[in-house]
């Protein structure tokens, strides 16, 4: 036999990241769904009657409800994003050769997802704090999402410095 054989390891990562990918767009499309509806109520004063179900008690404001969906939308595209990319990398390893220069920059660009996902989280909670809450501000650092952003970064580093050993490597004789 010549082919190569497949990591199963791989293949069972790609199938978890997956199932997360699907799970969050499912879950992010229901809770944005009904926030449209919590809206919708909100916005024409009127409840809103969906067959059994009757939305007309608004326990939060609207600009609560922008703001949380806003966060919602942010976190679910990024979760998405970081999956689609996760499941590159993961094509990569599972056909054996997962140092190739377009890892690098997939992990860059995860890095850099999760830090704009936290910046946007930073920018909700200031506008909730001015708007909502009379420019009281109540911001909290995530330490493992910046520890993580700044490991992907240098994991990125690694595989552009293993990718060029290994291209060095080749043209050795």
């Amino acid at each position: 036999m010549t082919g190569k054989t497949r990591n199963s390891m791989a293949a069972i990562m790609t199938i978890l990241v997956t199932v997360v990918m699907w799970m969050t767009a499912v879950i992010g499309l229901v809770v944005l769904l009904a926030g449209a509806v919590e809206l919708v109520s909100m916005l024409s004063g009127s409840a809103v009657n969906l067959g059994a179900i009757k939305i007309d008690d608004h326990e939060i404001t609207l600009p609560e409800l922008i703001a949380g969906l806003a966060g919602v939308a942010v976190v679910v595209a990024a979760v998405v994003f970081v999956c689609l990319e996760l499941r590159r990398i993961l094509a990569t390893l599972a056909d054996g050769d997962p140092f190739v220069p377009e890892n690098a920059a997939r992990l860059t660009r995860i890095a850099i997802a999760i830090a704009i996902t936290q910046l946007m989280r930073y920018a909700i909670a200031i506008i909730m704090g001015f708007v909502v809450h009379g420019a009281r501000l109540e911001l909290s650092v995530d330490l493992i999402a910046w520890a993580s952003v700044a490991a992907l970064f240098i994991l990125s580093q690694v595989f552009r410095e293993g990718t060029r050993l290994r291209d060095e490597e080749k043209m050795t004789i």
